[in-house]
């Protein structure tokens, strides 16, 4: 055993130096070991594999999943106690404790000299990810830099911002599409995702969807929040570019479903942003769309600053004295609601559908199922309530930002059957 570890850690130590990777770690202890080797991750994702057959393959592909089904906090774990699984696993120790398993079709019981292969494969694979983790942690300072540098307004020059952003692997000469995102607990509103495990996970998710779909794009964590910077292809700009961003979106809530079930991924977009030195400002745009749609319920979707509308005044004004907002709901919608939950009646859901169809009677009493003059009662109603002329421009307008205002407050506008928004609506 002692002579079989040393000159598995002399043959080891050249793709170390040379950086080749998970793949020429594991080709080395595979030839020692003469049967296939794989290189897994805590959250068994393959690093790297050689020597295996298509059975063996089959074979970690199914305990992967059995693993998985246990929940992506206990993976590592229950893939250790799969006694169906018979093949000799080594734990990878980094920071922290496991950070990933290596994995030998060897026949059981293992002897010393295989033994000894594997602890040295173990070994390497946790300087591998020290290494990893060591170059992340540098990149993602100098992003993390850049990025508050841009959000602070402290970047004046854009040939800087390009020429740091050049040096990340990113282009920003003609600008990109912010976007921010969090992870959230869809059962407990408000309730962010932190644990570590978790977040690592989602980020690695993260990193491969925008190598796949937007290879060029600058992307950080920040305390809770993700911050993605996303340029366009070449010199593409404008609604496309806008609307492949939104796709990207799209493609990073999905991906994120599977690889962390049970977690939901908000996210906003900014406008595109064709200048450099004003992508703070689309930073920006960003976090007051994901802030607006947090409140307006819109966990797991994808909301844009264009779609936000009138709400991006209204949030300034809850923002900074929310004491007037509530006041402005008291007068308008406030008396509908009591009314309403005195009375059982319908007059916000009403008013909600009416102001929806522009204001079309016969449109919103075929959405409500019911007859025209009923409509017309309920918003004869609500008129004398609020004390508001719902036939007039500016009482409508009104009644509407109240609408706006009590969704912003968290209070929740009743949907009758035919009115749920459709996803991606711009928000009225």
């Amino acid at each position: 055993g002692v002579v079989r570890s040393a000159q598995a850690r002399s043959a080891l130590r050249d793709p170390l130096v040379a950086g080749q990777g998970y793949s020429a770690l594991a080709g080395v202890a595979a030839r020692f070991l003469d049967t296939g080797v794989a290189c897994l991750d805590e959250y068994l994702d393959v690093l790297g594999s050689a020597g295996l057959s298509a059975e063996q393959e089959g074979e970690l592909t199914a305990a992967v999943e059995r693993a998985r089904g246990h929940g992506p906090a206990s993976v590592l774990g229950s893939f250790f106690a799969d006694e169906s699984f018979a093949v000799v696993r080594e734990r990878v120790i980094g920071r922290g404790g496991a950070v990933g398993v290596v994995v030998a079709w060897v026949s059981l019981p293992v002897e010393a000299g295989d033994a000894a292969v594997m602890a040295e494969l173990a070994e390497a694979c946790a300087i591998e990810r020290a290494r990893d983790e060591a170059r992340t942690e540098t990149e993602a300072r100098l992003r993390g830099d850049l990025l508050e540098e841009l959000r602070a307004g402290e970047i004046v020059s854009p040939e800087s911002i390009v020429r740091r952003a050049r040096h990340l692997g990113t282009d920003l000469a003609n600008g990109a599409v912010a976007l921010m995102g969090r992870l959230e607990d869809p059962h407990n509103q408000g309730r962010l995702i932190t644990e570590p495990r978790l977040v690592r996970r989602f980020l690695q998710q993260c990193r491969a969807v925008l190598e796949i779909h937007c290879p060029g794009a600058l992307m950080d964590w920040d305390e809770g929040n993700l911050l993605v910077l996303l340029p366009p292809e070449g010199a593409s700009a404008g609604e496309g570019h806008e609307e492949r961003s939104h796709t990207v979106a799209r493609r990073l809530i999905g991906a994120t479903g599977q690889a962390v079930p049970g977690v939901a991924l908000s996210l906003a977009l900014s406008r595109y942003t064709p200048e450099p030195e004003r992508l703070g400002a689309a930073l920006d745009e960003a976090e007051l769309a994901l802030a607006i749609g947090q409140r307006l319920g819109r966990v797991g979707e994808v909301v844009t600053f264009e779609e936000t509308g009138t709400y991006k005044l209204l949030f300034q004004i809850f923002a900074d004295r929310p004491e007037e907002l509530a006041g402005f709901y008291d007068q308008t919608i406030g008396p509908l609601v009591a009314y309403d939950d005195q009375y059982g009646t319908e007059l916000v859901a009403t008013l909600a559908a009416y102001l929806e169809n522009d204001a079309n009677l016969a449109v919103t009493a075929g959405q409500l199922y019911t007859h025209r003059h009923t409509v017309r009662y309920r918003l004869d109603r609500v008129a004398e309530l609020a004390g508001l002329d719902i036939a007039r421009t500016d009482d409508r307008e009104k009644l509407s930002l109240g609408l706006k205002a009590m969704r912003l407050l968290g209070k929740r506008v009743p949907s009758p059957p035919g009115l749920e928004r459709p996803r991606g609506r711009k928000a009225r």
